[in-house]
């Protein structure tokens, strides 16, 4: 019996040790809780600006030298000498070719030789009318005998005439022997070596083609808009000068703006678009003919627009969201609608207002209800790796 009442006292003051013991083992473990309690994710914003910004409509379009001509052999002749560089900028008047002139020289001299000998005989048969207009007059010589030297003077001054167009003729081929550029441009590729016999006579007939040259400043971009987009454009010409951009093919932008020149009077019915051409300063000559590039037709100008950092919006199969901190420093969810692209911002037509703030980086950090710490991007250099930051799907955990 004693035996039993031992153990039950020894029993009774474990338990009251243990009872003790409890409430500094809840208080450990719920600071040890409180200790790990992750902080609220540090992310940077942007406030939402407003600004009035053009507003553009694009295409694609092509572009086309002003002017292309092609060098061909008018006469027929060796080639000589070639005074230009394949790929050469050259100048309006510049020599370019050279056929062998020695040919259309003698033709010349020959053509100059008979007209001087035709004059002579012009001058012979005007010194017989003269000679003999007063015997006629006097019967000594007959009416006809007299009209035969009036017909011998009629026919050396065409003789004459004709001469003085064979020199002009012999003048014009010997100037064909020697080609120069029309124009200010840029020349291609020679299309025949020097020694080779060219002119209009070979191949056919055809005139033989020598190089080809195109002048590249200004230069042409064409474009076709489709016929929804023509009404608005039409009116917009009749209020003044329809002003374009081109952007490069490597996305950097043409330093000289192009005005539209150029609609055609019929809509493609295959197609159903339109064509239109601008045209552009290129005296950097950075845009050749035949190259693609985009084409951003200015529009209007929209004023009021409100604008966001373009990392600061996502994309998912709902559409188009941004990430809102509110004025507790929570994060919403916002679907927008997204307008034309300005400067490295985007326009948003719907879901934001002015002066809310937008997560610009730390966005895989977040999702929507939770406390975050904001900061403001550095207005010189902009929030730092935020290009880099992805853009996570809506209600990501990450």
């Amino acid at each position: 019996m004693k035996r039993k009442n031992k153990i039950l006292k020894i029993a009774k003051n474990i338990l009251l040790l243990v009872l003790m013991m409890t409430p500094s083992l809840f208080i450990d473990c719920k600071g040890k809780k409180d200790a790990t309690t992750p902080p609220s994710p540090s992310v940077t914003v942007a406030k939402v600006t407003q600004e009035t910004i053009p507003i553009y409509l694009n295409y694609v379009g092509n572009t086309q030298s002003v002017r292309s001509v092609d060098i061909t052999a008018r006469v027929e002749g060796f080639l000589i000498e070639r005074a230009f560089e394949d790929g050469a900028d050259v100048n309006q008047g510049d020599l370019l070719l050279v056929i062998d002139p020695r040919e259309f020289e003698a033709q010349l001299d020959q053509a100059v030789a008979q007209l001087e000998s035709d004059e002579a005989a012009l001058k012979y048969a005007r010194e017989q009318v003269t000679r003999y207009r007063p015997l006629v007059d006097k019967d000594f010589i007959t009416r006809d005998q007299f009209d035969q030297y009036v017909t011998e003077v009629e026919e050396a001054k065409a003789a004459v005439d004709a001469d003085k167009a064979a020199i002009k003729l012999a003048e014009l081929n010997l100037s064909y022997c020697r080609m120069y550029a029309p124009f200010d441009g840029r020349i291609g590729q020679r299309q025949v070596d020097v020694g080779n016999l060219v002119g209009a006579g070979l191949a056919g007939g055809t005139a033989t083609t020598l190089a080809n040259i195109v002048q590249l400043d200004p230069i042409y971009v064409y474009f076709s808009p489709s016929e929804r987009d023509l009404p608005e454009i039409l009116r917009k010409r009749q209020d003044g000068e329809l002003k374009v951009k081109i952007v490069l093919p490597d996305e950097s932008l043409h330093p000289h703006d192009g005005n539209v020149d150029f609609v055609n009077n019929t809509v493609d019915v295959s197609t159903s678009t339109i064509l239109m051409r601008a045209i552009a300063p290129n005296p950097e000559k950075n845009l050749l003919p035949g190259q693609f590039s985009q084409v951003r037709l200015l529009l209007k100008m929209q004023p009021d627009a409100l604008l966001v950092p373009e990392q600061a919006v996502g994309e998912d199969q709902g559409g188009s969201y941004v990430y809102v901190v509110n004025k507790e420093n929570k994060v919403e969810d916002r679907s927008v609608e997204l307008g034309t692209t300005y400067k490295g911002k985007r326009d948003i037509t719907k879901g934001v207002s002015l002066g809310e703030r937008v997560i610009i980086d730390g966005l895989q950090k977040v999702r929507p209800g939770i406390t975050v710490q904001p900061k403001f991007a550095s207005s010189k250099n902009g929030p730092k790796n935020s290009q880099a930051s992805p853009q996570p799907q809506k209600g990501s955990k990450d």
